[in-house]
């Protein structure tokens, strides 16, 4: 693996999971797959051309319909055929259904949970994981 990819303070999974996303209040919003997840963001496969930096109003529903989560995000990195996207704005509720759904697919892969808290859990001073 190399240090680019060793670098992730999460693990991703690959969650093909439908986003639908906007740049704006009012534009149209684009739909695209993410190809994998983590706690803290999401890859999402697009033939955009999306400048880092640039902040996105974020949908995505879970596989089984159970959950719809939204929040904002931003551009942190483009590649051929996509770019990644820092979950910045998801409220309480949908990060707990996104560290729920990232940590079922973690387990499924056998892969281990590892990585410090997302800066926002580092903000509040709780680990998600840690009942209360």
């Amino acid at each position: 693996m190399s240090d680019e990819k060793n670098r992730r303070r999460h693990p991703r999974v690959e969650v093909p999971l439908l986003v639908q996303y906007r740049l704006g209040a009012l534009e149209e919003p684009r739909i695209d797959y993410a190809l994998n997840v983590s706690k803290a963001g999401l890859f999402i496969a697009t033939d955009e051309g999306l400048e880092i930096g640039t902040r996105v109003f974020v949908q995505l529903t879970t596989r089984d319909g159970a959950h719809f989560l939204q929040g904002e995000g931003e551009v942190v990195r483009t590649a051929d055929g996509g770019c990644a996207i820092a979950l910045t704005g998801f409220d309480d509720d949908a990060q707990t259904v996104l560290n729920g759904l990232v940590q079922d697919a973690v387990a499924a892969a056998g892969m281990p949970d590892v990585g410090p808290l997302t800066r926002r859990e580092e903000k509040r001073g709780k680990d998600p994981d840690v009942k209360a």
